[in-house]
């Protein structure tokens, strides 16, 4: 990859979403750092970086929990509350907020994440492309992932790249997990040839 590379010291791969904390870094300076717990249990505001990226969150109450309320009209309104008070609190500070779509949250596919960024004209994105796949979206992963990234990614603050693993949930239904860049399920060449040009990349190890 020839993109701009991002460092994050504190993140890895599994349950990625509840241990995305810490700065993260371009050519050594500050780039931006993550709002710890996401929209809906927010810890306190991060005030010395440019940019804050949050996770929007689930109504479950867990990073790692989906929860069907998520897509019904309480989870979109709070969706819509959480970034509208999130914003306001960046911009106090000058800062630019950077929502993280994830496949189990309240913005969680490539519609919610597009009708997100009308809405709230002035926030950014950084877009971490399989986190928006299930488990029954795999089988066809080439064609989701070339959708999510000719849509989202020429609109993108910073691509996330991470792998996945599949894996049964407790229900026996086909899920998957979170793993190393370039181990799993997902073709990492076809992916690297899909991301827009000059976006900072961040690529998750273990």
């Amino acid at each position: 990859m020839t993109a701009p590379m991002l460092r994050a010291d504190r993140m890895r791969a599994a349950s990625w979403p509840s241990t995305a904390t810490g700065p993260l870094t371009l050519d050594g300076a500050t780039w931006g750092t993550w709002l710890e717990g996401g929209l809906l249990s927010a810890g306190h505001w991060p005030d010395r970086a440019p940019r804050v990226l949050t996770f929007t969150g689930s109504m479950s109450g867990s990073l790692d929990e989906g929860d069907l309320r998520n897509w019904m009209p309480a989870g979109i309104e709070a969706c819509r509350a959480g970034i509208t008070q999130a914003r306001a609190r960046a911009s106090e500070a000058g800062q630019k907020l950077l929502i993280v779509p994830h496949a189990l949250h309240l913005v969680s596919d490539l519609h919610s994440a597009l009708r997100c960024m009308r809405e709230h004209q002035g926030i950014g994105l950084a877009l971490a492309p399989c986190s928006l796949l299930t488990g029954s979206m795999l089988g066809h992963a080439a064609d989701h992932l070339a959708r999510i990234l000719g849509t989202l990614g020429p609109m993108a603050d910073a691509i996330i790249l991470h792998g996945l693993e599949r894996t049964i949930d407790a229900d026996g239904e086909p899920s998957v997990r979170t793993c190393p860049w370039g181990a799993g399920a997902i073709d990492a060449r076809l992916v690297e040839s899909l991301l827009p040009d000059g976006v900072p990349v961040l690529a998750l190890t273990a």
